[in-house]
């Protein structure tokens, strides 16, 4: 049997009692189980959502099959257990959970997450969340299989969840007052349901007026802020920008037929390693990183990292010993592996098409020192286009707008400074080039968003929130 959660979002009056619960028996920190309140100012053509949310111990645990460094284990009950002397802090489980469960101590700088109270419910005791509960609403629940009907917001990316939403969709608006001869029984009994029936009651609602703005700012912002995110992961960023140099290095010197790069790819790849290490909360155990190579792809990406290195140092003391074919195959699939890690989070199909992944922007680098010189006008091309798909990426704040126009100015610009076939304007149009290509890889990160609980149900309110609106414009006679 596994063991689980349910919640009923009607009992639930946000108390947050659970939560307290959580940290005092646990010791946890803040936030291990978080209560999360969408619409906590009551706009009225909405329902106001309460949810009690921690670790949903999946069948299939994304978490766990991510880690590389195998701090998760999976006991015979279903409950998935993070082990904090295991985990070296690379919060790689936290792009990977969509249920924003796991979150990284930063005192401490290892993962922690919801165990279900594993000593208390190893003798029969309810875990202190669900004993804390007032109203009932978080209940502990055991199931051979959960397959109970989740709500359309809740993120679905198939780990199966161990956890039973009740009263999540439908749910009785704030009362208004009706302004014309309807009842109050009448109105109390329309619920606010998240389908086409629920349509018909807006014209109970009050007008549109120049309130609506003020209204609609009340909802939470979903826009990802940029330059937070790249505060946090400069690392990251920097470790890819001198993996991808050192291999499109390889990758040319490969293709010239020259059996080693020389000394600069071994020294940029021992950089990338010495830089990964500050992304780490717990540097002393990056050597864990490996340990999970069967599933994770973090764990491959570090393996052909090292061996790349390996490779470029040993084919510099020895230029004979590899073939170029071999070295220039093995930094195409370090490259590879780079990617695999950020779409193992994020799987849209934009981001695949995105010309900031390490693999485009490798190739895209490599024709600019090769003939025939269509491949480069071939890439350039196709660069543009994934530009053009992504304006909506000037939306995330100014760091990124101006990355965006960085990277859709470099384009033209460099084929302005090789027209007059100069070495000057040569050099200059490689440095605007190359600029590109940077501010393109940074473009990448600000991206990326994988699957989040928070960010698909203020999405899903949003949405509800606009359809109202324009149902009572229309009723209204407002264009």
């Amino acid at each position: 049997m596994r063991k689980g959660f349910s919640f009923d979002a009607a009992l639930c009056v946000s108390c947050k009692a659970c939560s307290a619960a959580c940290i005092l028996e646990n010791g946890l920190q803040p936030g291990t189980r978080s209560l999360f309140t969408w619409n906590d100012h009551a706009l009225p053509l909405v329902g106001v959502i309460n949810l009690s949310m921690a670790c949903n111990h999946c069948a299939r645990p994304a978490c766990a099959s991510g880690c590389p460094a195998l701090a998760y284990t999976i006991g015979p009950d279903g409950v998935v257990i993070h082990h904090a002397d295991r985990c070296m802090g690379c919060g790689y489980c936290t792009w990977r959970c969509p249920y924003d469960a796991p979150k990284i101590n930063p005192a401490l700088g290892y993962i922690e997450k919801c165990h279900l109270c594993a000593d208390r419910t190893a003798q029969n005791i309810e875990p202190a969340c669900v004993a804390a509960c007032p109203t009932g609403a978080l209940k502990m629940t055991e199931r051979e299989v959960f397959d109970g009907a989740l709500p359309a917001w809740f993120p679905d990316t198939g780990i199966k969840p161990s956890v039973f939403l009740k009263n999540s969709e439908n749910y009785d608006r704030p009362l208004i007052i009706p302004a014309d001869s309807e009842s109050a029984e009448d109105e109390i009994s329309a619920p606010l349901n998240t389908g086409a029936d629920s349509e018909d009651d807006i014209s109970a609602l009050p007008d549109t007026g120049d309130d609506s703005e003020d209204e609609i700012s009340a909802l939470p912002d979903t826009r990802i802020d940029s330059s937070a995110r790249l505060k946090k992961e400069w690392s990251l960023a920097l470790f890819s920008l001198l993996v991808i140099t050192a291999s499109v290095m390889m990758m040319v010197s490969a293709l010239r037929g020259m059996a080693t790069a020389g000394f600069i790819p071994p020294i940029l790849l021992a950089g990338a390693m010495a830089v990964s290490l500050l992304h780490l909360g717990v540097p002393r155990r990056s050597w864990r990183a490996v340990l999970n190579i069967l599933s994770s792809p973090l764990s491959r990406e570090i393996a052909m990292v090292l061996l790349l290195a390996f490779v470029s140092l040993a084919g510099w003391l020895k230029s004979d010993l590899f073939p170029p074919l071999i070295t220039g195959l093995l930094a195409l699939l370090t490259l590879i592996s780079v990617d695999n890690v950020y779409f193992a989070a994020d799987r849209s199909f934009s981001l695949k098409l995105h010309s900031g992944q390490a693999f485009f922007t490798g190739l895209y680098a490599v024709t600019w020192f090769i003939e025939p010189t269509i491949l480069f006008i071939v890439f350039s091309m196709l660069a543009a286009l994934s530009v053009v798909m992504r304006y909506k990426s000037t939306e995330a704040g100014s760091l990124a707008r101006t990355l965006y126009y960085i990277r859709a100015m470099a384009l033209p610009v460099v084929f302005m400074l090789i027209y007059p076939d100069s070495p000057l304007t040569d050099i200059a149009a490689l440095v605007v080039f190359m600029a590109g290509l940077i501010a393109d890889r940074l473009l990448f990160y600000c991206d990326i968003r994988p699957p989040n609980i928070k960010d698909r149900l203020t999405e899903h309110l949003e949405k509800e929130y606009e359809k109202k609106r324009d149902k009572q414009r229309q009723n209204a006679g407002i264009s």
